[in-house]
């Protein structure tokens, strides 16, 4: 799929936008459950049960991409401000992030928290897109506020890994046992 056919077939908003022009909370949740995703339930749970009060207290933003014939949501991702704790790194990992010290605890830092499509639109090559207006948003706030790096907890999954790789991220743990993997995408 190109991005005109993606651009095409799928329109994004952002949650607060369905929040404030929704009747009640209820429908807003019905249209949160129109996604599926049972290859990654916490995708799935966290759309759910978790967007909407994250995105109420301004914890987060989540943007979701809407089928344009079904209205279902095909894909969406979260946004945040956050902190990286440093336990278990490196003092050179930490001073390479931290960009100065490498005795800090935790490193301020943007946060791609979920990203995923519905099983439904599984064929569809549509990542990339959906990275790159995470990223497009993420580095319009780096402009304005600074920052060394965007971290994502991707899935310990070889093809996830490699998706994320192939987008300029790199692994800063290497753990085989783990279920997700930290990655960052540096500024620096």
């Amino acid at each position: 799929m190109t991005r005109k056919q993606f651009d095409e077939s799928f329109s994004c908003f952002q949650l607060s936008e369905i929040i404030s022009q929704a009747p009640s909370n209820r429908k807003v949740k019905q249209i949160l459950k129109t996604f599926s995703c049972s290859k990654n339930l916490d995708l799935q749970d966290f759309l759910h049960n978790k967007a909407l009060t994250f995105e109420k207290y301004l914890r987060s933003r989540t943007y979701l991409y809407f089928d344009n014939e079904t209205k279902e949501i095909a894909a969406y991702f979260t946004i945040a401000i956050s902190v990286l704790f440093t336990d278990g790194l490196s003092n050179d990992i930490i001073k390479l992030l931290d960009g100065y010290k490498d005795d800090v605890k935790t490193i301020p830092c943007y946060l791609i928290g979920q990203l995923g499509k519905s099983e439904k639109y599984e064929k569809f090559k549509i990542g990339e897109y959906i990275l790159a207006d995470a990223l497009e948003i993420i580095d319009s706030s780096h402009k304005s506020l600074g920052g060394r790096f965007i971290l994502i907890d991707a899935v310990n999954n070889s093809k996830v890994i490699s998706f994320y790789k192939d987008n300029s991220f790199l692994a800063i743990e290497d753990d085989k046992d783990l279920e997700s993997i930290k990655m960052i995408r540096p500024y620096f």
